[in-house]
C-alpha cells in the first residue's frame, strides 16, 4: 500500500471584503475561509482559498501510480477504492464556528499569479491574485464574471417629484427598501426594509429629506442620491459601486411616464445611462418599475463552457475566481461539531482530468481533460450569498507556514499483495519486530521495511532450527501507520484501503515514500493486526529519521 505526498507550488486567500478587494496574500502563512463583517455596513463578506500543485510533480506521481496499477484512474479502480487523490489542509486557529460546516473544492479554470503579499501588509500589496484580478493591480486581468462590462462610468437616472406627497400611499422602493413619506418621521422607527421620510412643507425640503434618507440607509450600497434641476426638484439616483454589475430596481406606487406624467406623487423621467464613452441603451421595465444598472471600471468577461464563478449577492463585488462545475469536478466535505477540521477532499476525478490533459491528444481538452490551474476552496453558494450571517473562521496552514503542516496533495493506491493467509497467525500473542530499518533515510528514498513475526509463547517442539528464524505472517487484515515522533501527529493513518501490508516468502513488508515526510524529523512506525482474537496495535517505539 502507498501514500505519496506533494506540497503546493503556490497558494493564496482572496477576500470580497471592500477593504481587501485588491489584497494579495500569496506569502501569508494562513489560508482563510471566513466571512468578515463590513467596516461600514452590516454585511458579511466571504473569502476563498486558491492552491496549486506543480505539473511535473503530479506527472511523476501519476507515472509511479501507473507502474503499480495500470489504468489507475479507471472507473473500476476509483469505485473500488484502489486509487484515490485527496486534498489535505491542516487546520489551525478556528473561531466561532457553526455546528455544521461544509467546504467545496473545484479545479480552477484560469491561470493566476501567487504574488508576495501578506494579510498584514501596509500598504496593501496587489502584485498577485486578488478577488478582482487574476494577476495583479497593474495588468488588471479580471476574473470572469459571466457578464459583459457596460462602460467606463456609472448609470444615472432622474425621478421628477411634481408635488408634495400626501402620505404613505406614494412610497418609493429601491432594491426592496421602502421610503415612506409621513407627516412626522420621529413617530416611526426605521428598519432595514422601511425608512420613514418627513414630508415637510415644500418639494425642495421633502426631496432633501429623501436624499438624506437614501444615502444614510445601510441596506443600500449600490446607489447614491442627489438633487438636480430647476423648478420642481429631480431626485438623481446613480450607481455607486465601482466594479459592480448589479441592477438597482426602483419602484413607485404612483407613476406615470415621461410623456404623460401623473398629477401627483413620483414620476420617472427619462431613465438613461450616461457613460463618458458614449450612449448605452435604456434598460426600462414596465408598469411602475425600472432598472438602474451600474457600469464597471474594467472589462468583464463571460465564463468558458462548463465553468462558473463570481458571486451574485447584494453588495458583493463580482469576481472571486472561476472554476469547472459538475459532479466530476466537485469535491465536498462536511464537518459536524467536534470533528477534526483537517480537510480530506476527494479530488480524484479532477486529477484524472489533469492527467488527460498531459497526453496532448484529442482527449486532452475539456470535458475529458483540463489544464491544471489548481483548486479553489470555498463555502457553498447558499452560505456565501447569505450576507447577513457568518459561519465563523476556518483557518489552515499555507505553503508558507513555518510549521510542519503545509497543505498536501495525497496520492493513495493499493499495491499490496498477500498470498500467505494460510500461514498467518490467526490467534495467540505475538512478538513483532521491525528489521531492515536504516534509522536514517534521505528525503528522496523509497524505503522497504520488513516485519518479523513469531509466537510470543511458542508450543514446545523438537526442531533443528531456532524459532526466532521462522517466518511468520500477519493476516490480510494488517496495516501500518506513521506518526511524527514529537507531535504525535498521524502523518499516515491506519487506512483499510491504502496501508495494507504485503507478504512474500521472507515475511511481511511495506514501502514508504520519504519524499512526503518533512525532513530533519523523527517518525514512529505502528502496526495493526486483526485476527480471531480481535484487533491489536503494536507500538514498540520503532523510529526512523528523514534527512535532507
Amino acid at each position: 500500500m502507498a501514500y505519496y505526498f506533494l506540497f503546493p507550488e503556490k497558494d493564496s486567500t482572496i477576500y470580497s471584503h471592500p477593504d481587501r478587494l485588491k489584497l494579495n496574500t500569496g506569502h501569508d502563512e494562513i489560508l482563510e475561509i471566513v466571512k468578515e463583517k463590513g467596516t461600514s455596513d452590516s454585511r458579511y463578506y466571504p473569502s476563498r482559498a486558491l492552491i496549486k500543485f506543480n505539473n511535473t510533480e503530479i506527472q511523476t506521481a501519476l507515472s509511479l501510480l501507473e507502474s503499480f496499477r495500470a489504468n489507475s484512474f479507471s472507473e473500476a479502480n476509483i469505485t473500488n477504492n484502489l486509487t484515490q487523490v485527496s486534498l489535505q489542509l491542516l487546520s489551525t486557529e478556528h473561531k466561532n464556528l457553526s455546528t455544521i460546516l461544509n467546504l467545496e473544492a473545484y479545479p480552477i479554470s484560469q491561470s493566476w499569479d501567487e504574488g508576495s503579499g501578506r494579510y498584514s501588509n501596509l500598504p496593501t500589496s496587489s502584485n498577485g491574485v486578488t478577488w478582482k484580478y487574476r494577476d495583479n493591480d497593474i495588468a488588471k486581468t479580471q476574473w470572469p464574471t459571466g457578464s459583459q462590462a457596460l462602460g467606463a462610468t456609472f448609470a444615472t437616472s432622474s425621478i421628477a417629484i411634481n408635488e408634495i406627497p400626501s402620505g404613505s400611499l406614494h412610497e418609493l422602493t429601491i432594491n426592496g427598501v421602502d421610503f415612506v413619506p409621513v407627516v412626522s418621521a420621529s413617530l416611526f422607527d426605521d428598519n432595514d426594509k422601511e425608512v420613514f421620510v418627513e414630508i415637510s412643507g415644500s418639494l425642495q425640503a421633502f426631496t432633501e429629506n429623501l436624499v438624506e434618507a437614501i444615502n444614510a440607509s445601510s441596506s443600500l450600497t449600490l446607489v447614491t442620491a442627489s438633487i438636480s434641476g430647476a423648478g420642481p426638484p429631480a431626485l438623481i439616483l446613480s450607481g455607486s459601486s465601482s466594479g459592480s454589475l448589479h441592477n438597482v430596481t426602483i419602484t413607485t406606487s404612483s407613476i406615470g411616464s415621461a410623456e404623460s406624467p401623473s398629477s401627483t406623487g413620483f414620476t420617472y423621467v427619462n431613465p438613461i445611462f450616461v457613460p463618458s464613452t458614449g450612449s448605452i441603451p435604456v434598460e426600462a421595465g414596465s408598469g411602475n418599475s425600472f432598472n438602474l444598472t451600474s457600469g464597471t471600471d474594467i472589462a468583464g468577461s463571460d465564463f468558458m463552457a462548463g465553468t462558473s464563478g463570481s458571486l451574485i449577492a447584494l453588495g458583493i463585488t463580482v469576481g472571486g475566481g472561476s472554476w469547472y462545475t459538475g459532479s466530476n469536478f466537485e469535491a465536498t466535505q462536511q464537518f459536524l461539531q467536534g470533528d477534526n477540521l483537517d480537510t480530506n477532499l476527494d479530488v480524484t476525478t479532477s486529477v484524472k482530468k489533469f492527467s488527460a490533459s498531459y497526453a496532448g491528444d484529442d482527449n486532452s481538452v475539456y470535458p475529458t481533460g483540463i489544464d491544471n490551474n489548481g483548486f479553489i476552496i470555498k463555502q457553498p453558494d447558499t452560505v456565501e450569498t447569505n450576507t447577513s450571517n457568518s459561519f465563523g473562521e476556518m483557518k489552515y496552514f499555507s505553503a508558507d507556514t513555518h510549521t510542519i503542516y503545509p497543505p498536501r496533495l495525497v496520492f493513495k493506491w493499493d499495491d499490496s499483495t498477500h498470498t500467505y493467509q494460510s500461514s498467518a497467525k490467526t490467534s495467540g500473542e505475538l512478538s513483532v519486530s521491525l528489521y531492515k530499518n536504516q534509522k536514517e533515510y534521505n528525503q528522496n528514498d523509497v524505503a522497504m521495511f520488513r516485519v518479523h513475526i513469531r509466537d510470543k509463547y511458542p508450543n514446545r517442539a523438537f526442531t533443528t532450527t531456532s524459532n526466532y528464524l521462522s517466518t511468520g505472517y500477519f493476516t490480510t487484515g494488517s496495516y501500518y501507520s506513521i506518526r511524527d515522533a514529537n507531535t504525535e501527529e498521524e502523518v499516515i493513518p491506519f487506512d483499510d484501503n491504502y496501508t495494507k501490508m504485503s507478504a512474500d516468502s521472507d515475511g511481511m513488508y511495506f514501502k514508504v515514500y520519504m519524499q512526503g515526510l518533512q525532513p530533519e524529523r523523527y517518525y514512529r512506525v505502528l502496526f495493526k493486526h486483526i485476527n480471531n482474537d480481535g484487533t491489536v496495535i503494536y507500538d514498540n517505539d520503532y523510529h526512523f529519521k528523514v534527512i535532507r
